[in-house]
């Protein structure tokens, strides 16, 4: 789910497991797409801090 949310910033592995494709900050143009992935986790598995 996160993936569809913010493809840019989050993939899968080999398995299918979600992954984070950024290192460190969220580009101020991606914050929107990741706050809608963390919106939209059934698991709450995303949490964004500032």
């Amino acid at each position: 789910m996160c993936a569809i949310a913010a493809p840019d910033v989050f993939g899968s592995d080999e398995i299918g497991n979600a992954v984070v494709l950024i290192e460190g900050d969220i580009p101020r143009d991606l914050e929107a797409a990741a706050k809608r992935a963390e919106g939209n986790c059934p698991e709450r598995a995303i949490e964004i801090r500032e």
